[in-house]
């Protein structure tokens, strides 16, 4: 269970940054980390980038950073997932648009986290928004962080809270509410309009009052109506209707699963009344038309051989997990490359500094008024290298690269795209291609779908399964 605070940090950020980096708080500082700065000067390397920030026009407020706390219980989790945690926690908040530094104490019986970010994207010049909203996402991100590493969840997302009361009943299936949010879908799913939905309610056993706000009894077990407004806004009558009317729209006959091919029409799934024997034309017409497309697939892919789709389905698998991978190699590498580009911008800054105080009157006086900048400029040159950068290379050069990883990434994403939809499109054709072979032949009960031959295999879908729709 982690409990998260966050507050502005408006007058120093250094202060703050010692605290949380204290080495008797941090186990001699093993339990710090960082993103886009480096610990020892990163109140030095905040301060350049809200500068930049602000020749942008983009100085907002007076928001220095930001302090989140992130508290465990005792016990809980020992120091290095809590360490591990709370750097998940604040790359999926921030994003990789924000440096920060990151600290986990151990001072106390709770091992608790502290972030300390920077106001000012180094990526965008934005400055971050802390307001009622922004609190909620970061605490269903803890939520989801937690719940999957076994951990309970307890801070609030927006939604209105439960009594301990009901709260109780809910996990144990109880709960009045619980029970009327189910069957009020359920009535919504099966009716388009609002006196259909309330006539669902009152046959699963509600009792309905209405007025000025529409309520509900399970007759004649619960005591109290609820009131609809009580479970939420996605359950107001406002909503309620507005969920109804979509339902108008929405086709009876099967969906069609893809632009190319469709899965065959099973009548009895479908029909129960009515023109069965028009469906029935309708649906032996459409199945003979699937069928063509389904074969001119099949036939323009060479794939006939049950064997050979197959082989098909898992190459277009794998091509998504490949598509997958590329995308997160070049986020990781966007990433570096974004941080490289900004230690370079302030490496050139403190450089400058640093070439200008070879021709001072005062050599010493001049680094003493320019000390932070000698300490930035090394802390950012031993940044660079651990990156890989030996030679500092141009700005030109560093934007370009970075465009070019954005277009790949572009590029990537829409393969990607185009592949899901040819994985779906072939998982319609696999469940009809399916369906025809395993169709009993005449001469031959026993063959399995595999030992089907090419020219069978054209010979039954070119029939257009007429023994489906019967």
């Amino acid at each position: 269970m982690a409990y998260i605070k966050i507050f502005p940090i408006k007058v120093t950020d250094k202060k703050a940054l010692d605290y949380i980096t204290n080495p008797d708080k941090t186990d001699e500082k093993l339990l710090v980390s960082s993103f886009g700065c480096s610990p020892e000067t990163a109140d030095l390397e905040f301060a350049l980038t809200r500068e930049t920030a602000k020749k942008n026009g983009m100085d907002k407020g007076d928001n220095l950073a930001f302090h989140l706390i992130q508290s465990f219980k005792p016990g809980e989790v020992d120091a290095e997932t809590a360490h591990r945690l709370g750097q998940q926690f604040a790359d999926e908040v921030l994003k990789g648009k924000y440096e920060y530094v990151i600290s986990t104490h151990v001072d106390k019986d709770h091992i608790h986290n502290h972030i300390i970010f920077n106001a000012a994207s180094f990526v965008t010049n934005h400055k971050y928004v802390s307001n009622k909203r922004s609190y909620h996402k970061i605490c269903r991100i803890s939520n989801r962080i937690c719940q999957e590493n076994g951990l309970a969840t307890s801070m609030p997302t927006g939604e209105k809270g439960k009594s301990y009361k009901e709260n109780m009943e809910y996990q144990r299936g109880t709960s009045w509410k619980a029970k009327l949010r189910v069957s009020i879908d359920k009535a919504i799913w099966s009716s388009i309009n609002y006196e259909e939905f309330l006539q669902k309610m009152q046959l699963a056993g509600y009792e309905i009052r209405q007025g000025k706000n529409l309520s509900f009894r399970a007759a004649p077990e619960q005591k109290n109506f609820t009131y609809m407004k009580s479970l939420g806004s996605y359950y107001t009558e406002e909503n309620v209707r507005l969920r109804l009317e979509k339902n108008r729209y929405k086709t009876k006959s099967p969906k069609n699963l893809s632009r190319e091919a469709r899965l065959y029409i099973n009548i009895s799934t479908y029909v129960i009344t009515g023109n069965r024997e028009g469906f029935e034309r309708w649906a032996k017409l459409n199945n003979l038309k699937e069928a063509a497309k389904t074969f001119n697939y099949l036939s323009e892919n060479n794939l006939l051989n049950y064997e050979d789709f197959q082989q098909h389905i898992s190459d277009v698998e794998n091509s998504i997990k490949v598509a997958d991978q590329r995308i997160q190699e070049i986020r990781t590498e966007l990433t570096t490359q974004k941080i490289i580009q900004k230690h370079c911008d302030s490496y050139r800054l403190c450089r400058k500094v640093i070439e200008d105080g070879k021709s001072a009157p005062d050599r010493k006086i001049y680094r003493s008024r320019y000390q932070a900048e000698y300490q930035l400029h090394d802390s950012l040159k031993k940044e660079l290298q651990d990156l890989g950068v030996t030679k500092i290379p141009s700005s030109e050069k560093i934007q370009k690269r970075i465009e070019n990883l954005e277009t790949e990434q572009t590029t990537t994403v829409q393969e990607k795209q185009e592949l899901r939809k040819k994985q779906k499109m072939l998982d319609v054709i696999q469940k009809n291609f399916t369906a025809l072979l395993d169709i009993p032949y005449a001469g031959n009960q026993n063959r399995s779908p595999q030992s089907t031959t090419t020219k069978e295999t054209s010979n039954i879908l070119r029939l257009g399964d007429d023994r489906y729709v019967q």
